[in-house]
């Protein structure tokens, strides 16, 4: 069964929330507490890429990110938005580089990045397993379009284990892992004889983002006719990066 839910923007949300709640009543659990967003804080990552070329796979060197909040402003609709700094670095030994910035914009409902002037909905509220909806609900691209419900939430409220090369493993009691979704005839999600193609993001409660990991596989070689070779990869990717250290700045 698909349950589907509309974007409200955060003024709606409140009206509508405004309109239900009693004296006697208390506020419904949104789930939002899934990706916290508070100015002065930060979540740090390791980033680990490997590639496949030809059959042969290639692990990168791990390097560091780390996404600081460091204000708020108001954006181009008069709404409340939320400056996230990102920096990069090699190891811990470095110091942290500038690496771009972008911005989050958080409502009751929602949570949606822009980067790049391209609009994403990183998160819905509340967290359902089963719930669908539209990433690119603002944007209009040859994968995604306004009309495709393209991501979804599985296992929420399951416990989740992170782990990163030669790291201690981290334990989350409370997680939501958002997927991309195969649906209205979309190639958002692949997963057949000849290719592959996946996003995760793993939310934990009062947490936030704590794995994001995107895959892109291609079996088979460039000859005409080629039939993939079992358990091989020809051509591809996968971006992992694992939470590592969050705090206050």
């Amino acid at each position: 069964m698909r349950l589907r839910y509309p974007l409200l923007s955060a003024a709606g949300a409140l009206l509508a929330l405004a309109g239900c709640r009693t004296q006697d009543s208390p506020a419904p659990d949104l789930g939002n507490t899934y990706y916290p967003v508070a100015v002065g804080t930060y979540r740090a990552y390791q980033v680990v890429d490997t590639t496949w070329n030809n059959y042969v796979r290639t692990v990168g060197t791990p390097y560091q990110l780390r996404e600081a909040i460091t204000g708020t402003y108001a954006d181009a609709a008069g709404q409340l938005a939320y400056r996230v700094e990102r920096a990069r670095r090699a190891t811990t030994a470095d110091a942290w580089v500038a690496d771009s910035v972008f911005a989050l914009s958080v409502s009751l409902n929602a949570v949606v990045l822009n980067r790049g002037n391209k609009r994403t909905v990183e998160a819905v509220f509340p967290a359902r397993t089963g719930r669908i909806w539209n990433f690119n609900a603002f944007n209009n691209n040859s994968a995604d379009t306004v009309n495709a419900d393209t991501r979804s939430y599985r296992r929420v409220g399951a416990p989740y284990t992170t782990a990163v090369p030669g790291g201690t493993a981290r334990a989350y009691p409370t997680t939501a892992t958002a997927v991309d979704t195969a649906l209205n005839n979309t190639n958002v999600y692949e997963d057949n004889l000849y290719y592959l193609r996946t996003y995760q993001q793993v939310l934990a409660q009062g947490v936030g983002p704590v794995l994001r990991r995107r895959r892109r596989f291609i079996y088979t070689g460039g000859t005409s006719g080629a039939l993939p070779v079992p358990g091989q990869v020809f051509a591809g990717y996968i971006h992992r990066e694992t939470l590592i250290d969050a705090g206050n700045l």
